[in-house]
């Protein structure tokens, strides 16, 4: 019986941890402005895991990311747009038309940048 409730609280402890190393970061991309791109794939390339998301037809999407340090990788109907993601940011709005990113925090703009395209 004591092994089977220290299995349980190793195995609820373990759990709290892995959720607690993951962040929640929201996209908004858009095509040119007020036009949303939908079907854009969102990645996270990283060597252990392959995470990803799909945007919605409002051009926004949800995807958990398992670390900053990754590289992040846009592909549509159209070249392909990688960035790198900063720490603290809470919601990112991509423009492909203008070729900027934004990231945000705070519901406050903390950084910008110009985007890299590949096969454009």
């Amino acid at each position: 019986m004591k092994n089977f409730i220290a299995f349980i609280f190793i195995f609820i402890f373990v759990n709290l941890f892995s959720q607690i190393s993951s962040k929640s970061i929201n996209f908004e991309v858009y095509y040119e402005k007020d036009y949303p791109l939908a079907g854009g794939n969102l990645v996270e390339k990283n060597l252990n895991i392959l995470n990803g998301t799909t945007t919605d037809f409002n051009g926004k999407a949800q995807l958990i990311i398992s670390n900053y340090n990754s590289e992040f990788e846009l592909t549509f109907t159209g070249p392909i747009v990688r960035f790198k993601i900063p720490e603290k940011t809470e919601k990112i709005i991509i423009n492909i038309d203008k070729r900027r990113i934004e990231y945000y925090h705070n519901d406050k703009i903390f950084k910008r940048k110009r985007l890299k395209f590949k096969g454009f």
